[in-house]
Formats: structure tokens, C-alpha cells, sequence
């Protein structure tokens, strides 16, 4: 079964609403993108900080030498105690003052349960953040990696908590955000994503009754492990979901 997000970017291939960047449009992103990789980096290599490159990324950076031909992304991991350490030095302003971030547990509220880090001056607006009061740059995106219970039914149990946890969230947030005109369109292609999506804000508007960042926060300390030396790991915020890396 398609999760919400693979169902709307399969309707997105076939939408008259969307259409695909121009050449010189994904190479001025790709560029920036490169240019925002080597601030990260040079970061990181000054704070002795650990980091790699995840899913599309990594097979761009291995098979194309660069990225995916069809890819527009970048996608980061970065161990838990690393990636704490990364979210102080942002607050401190260690990239400067040409990037901003969002992130669960840092006194404000984000978009999404994992670190990203935005490049100001840049504008790259998604699919149902056209009303949102997060930064709308260019973005990388910075997966956690956390440690993972060693028994199999913890890991199932602490599994189904945070995907449940990480539902809410999204329901939550997604209930709370105007629906524009490109949505109502988009949707209207698709009837079986049309109904997910007002089950998702009936959902949403229940849960309501707590703040988005409350849900967040409160999946991010959940799923906090900085123990990744004893054998199970796991990217909770991965497309897969708790149990799928």
C-alpha cells in the first residue's frame, strides 16, 4: 500500500496543475544545493561532527558522481548525539547569518520532525506549505539516526508509538493550514487521495486540541536514543517509517 506522500507525488507526474522545472531552473538549484552542502560540511568537519549522505543522495553521489538525473534534492544523516551538537552551533549561528532552522525540541515549531536547514534570500515553496508560517529557501534535509531497543518486541512496540506519534503531527499540521486553489485542483485528479486527504484533517482537527509543536516534540523525545553502539539503529523519520530502516 502507497503511503500519503507516494500517492501524491504519482499524482503529481500526471497533474496539469504542476510542471517540471526547466533546465535552468534545476541547475540554479542544484548549484545552490551544492553550495549549501559545502557550508554544512565545512561546519561539521570544524566540530569533528559525523554525517553522511542518505537514499537518492548517496546513490547520486556514487553512480552519477553528482546527483540523480531526476533528483532535486539532498538528503543528510546524521547520528543523534551528532546531529544535538549541530542543532547548538545553528542556534549559535555557525553557518551565518545566510541559513536559518527548523527542528522538533528547539523552543518553536517546525514543519516536520527531523532538522533542515534553509538557505535565506532562496524561495522553494512545497505542496501544502503555501499559507505556512515556516521559512519557504531552499532547504537540505538532515535525518536522525537513533539507537533502537535490542528486543524485537520493543522495537515493535516503540515502533507503533512513533509512527502513531508521527501521524498525529502530520495530521495535525496539515488540519491547520489552508487549502489553496493548486491544492483543490491537485486533488481533484485523484478522488482516492481526495478522501485520504479529509480523513487526514477530520484527524487533524481532533488532535487539534494540542499544538503541532507539542506533537512533534513529543515524537522527537520519544524516538530520542543517543545510543547507537549497541547494535540496533534506525531512522524514525525515514519514508519507512520506524521499522523500515
Amino acid at each position: 500500500m502507497q503511503s500519503y506522500k507516494e500517492l501524491l507525488n504519482d499524482i503529481s507526474r500526471k497533474s496539469s496543475v504542476l510542471r517540471l522545472l526547466t533546465d535552468e531552473e534545476e541547475l540554479a538549484l542544484k548549484k545552490m544545493l551544492v553550495e549549501m552542502l559545502q557550508s554544512f560540511i565545512s561546519v561539521c568537519d570544524q566540530h569533528n561532527l559525523s554525517w553522511m549522505m542518505g537514499g537518492g543522495s548517496c546513490l547520486g553521489a556514487i553512480r552519477h558522481h553528482g546527483f540523480i538525473p531526476w533528483d532535486d534534492d539532498l538528503d543528510l544523516q546524521m547520528p543523534r548525539r551528532d546531529a544535538e551538537k549541530l542543532k547548538c552551533l545553528l542556534e549559535q549561528g555557525a553557518m551565518g547569518n545566510d541559513y536559518e532552522y527548523t527542528c522538533p525540541n528547539s523552543g518553536k515549531d517546525a514543519p516536520c520532525m527531523f532538522l533542515k536547514i534553509y538557505k535565506r534570500g532562496t524561495r522553494m515553496v512545497e505542496l501544502g506549505q503555501e499559507f505556512s508560517i515556516y521559512p519557504h529557501g531552499i532547504f537540505l534535509d538532515i535525518f536522525i539516526l537513533d539507537g533502537a531497543p535490542s528486543y524485537k518486541w520493543a522495537r515493535k512496540l516503540k515502533a507503533g508509538v512513533a509512527n502513531m506519534l508521527r501521524l498525529i503531527a502530520n495530521v495535525v499540521m496539515e488540519a491547520k493550514s489552508p487549502i489553496s486553489e493548486i491544492q483543490k485542483k491537485f486533488f481533484q485528479t485523484d478522488k482516492k487521495t481526495a478522501i485520504m486527504m479529509r480523513v487526514r484533517r477530520i484527524m487533524g482537527h481532533v488532535f487539534g486540541v494540542f499544538s503541532h509543536q507539542f506533537w512533534i516534540d513529543t515524537f522527537d523525545s520519544f524516538v530520542k536514543d543517543e545510543d547507537t553502539d549497541r547494535g540496533w539503529v534506525t531512522f524514525p523519520t525515514g519514508r519507512k517509517l520506524y521499522e523500515g530502516y
